[in-house]
């Protein structure tokens, strides 16, 4: 388990330089710069002078060779130094300090309660596979999915508007009770969490309808075990091990599906601080800003291995040298 764990910390450097180099590249390549903004979306009111320009370029590296520019960047990088913001010249990762828990605040409950809901869901759908209930609970999870997560927010804070349940900010001004974050948290979770639970739901029950199928799964009917036992004890966990796959790939798209959620329920994410970067050609935070978006991807992925690795012995196998 050891070889196989190292193995995959290893397997994440390469994606990490593969990240920042496009990044990087991404940021470089874009027209524009926030000089040439006026208003609250840039940076300063006025026509930029030559010798801002100048000091803007040399501050992103604009003026070296692509190659040393990124060595140089990276380097920063590596050291935790991600620069200054252009906007308020705060450093880069101190914002980023900041705006991440808010993200976290928001996805890792929705992640949570997404995988909570979708099991049950998917359990019962397999049990009679084609009933009504199988297809009326199929139509309702494909119809979760199909709705645009903008459109679903907007209609969320329509809805509150009237019922004093809170629709923006984080907390309300003079009131620091856990109560009242939980009451800011609602409609944000919620929004997030129905795209997962049609996906996990609809996941699980293909999974499931593939075990019931399995030899082993014969093999425990015929010995005598109730439908029930053969279900939770010998279907269901095989089942869950694909779920554990899904983690790295959902808690990622959680994150980036709060870009849009903090926009209109006016959270300080890291939605929000990205969305104002781009709009403010804030590069230092915009690539700080997908940098990290990627390590959270990596990381992901890596609990998600690790996960699979301690639920299935013979993936650790696999790992050992013979």
């Amino acid at each position: 388990m050891r070889t196989a764990l190292l193995q995959r910390v290893l397997g994440t450097i390469p994606t990490f330089l593969g990240i920042t180099f496009i990044a990087f590249a991404l940021v470089r390549a874009a027209p524009g710069h926030p000089l040439a903004f006026e208003g609250d979306g840039g940076l300063r009111q006025g026509a930029a002078t030559a010798a801002e320009r100048r000091e803007y370029r040399r501050l992103m590296g604009l003026d070296d060779p692509f190659l040393p520019g990124y060595a140089r960047w990276l380097t920063h990088v590596v050291r935790g130094d991600l620069g200054d913001s252009f906007r308020d010249g705060r450093p880069v990762r101190v914002l980023l300090a900041e705006a991440l828990p808010v993200t976290l605040l928001l996805s890792l409950p929705a992640l949570l309660l997404g995988y909570l809901l979708a099991i049950p869901i998917g359990l019962i759908s397999a049990a009679r596979p084609g009933g009504l209930l199988d297809r009326s609970l199929s139509s309702a999870v494909f119809l979760l999915y199909s709705l645009p997560v903008q459109w679903v927010a907007l209609l969320l804070v329509v809805a509150a508007s009237g019922s004093g349940l809170p629709i923006q900010g984080l907390r309300t001004e003079g009131v620091g009770a856990a109560g009242d974050l939980f009451a800011h948290l609602v409609l944000p979770i919620a929004c997030l969490t129905y795209g997962s639970l049609a996906v996990l739901s609809r996941h699980l029950r293909s999974s499931m309808l593939e075990a019931m199928g399995q030899d082993y799964v014969r093999t425990a009917r015929a010995k005598g075990l109730s439908e029930r036992a053969v279900v939770l004890k010998h279907a269901l966990p095989n089942s869950l091990l694909s779920m554990i796959t899904l983690f790295g790939l959902t808690f990622p798209a959680l994150a980036s599906g709060a870009v849009i959620v903090e926009r209109v329920f006016g959270l300080p994410g890291m939605g929000k601080l990205t969305f104002d970067a781009v709009l403010g050609r804030d590069m230092p935070v915009l690539m700080g800003a997908i940098t990290l978006a990627g390590l959270m991807t990596m990381l992901g992925l890596l609990v998600s291995d690790l996960l699979y690795l301690a639920a299935d012995p013979r993936v650790s196998l696999r790992g050992r040298r013979p």
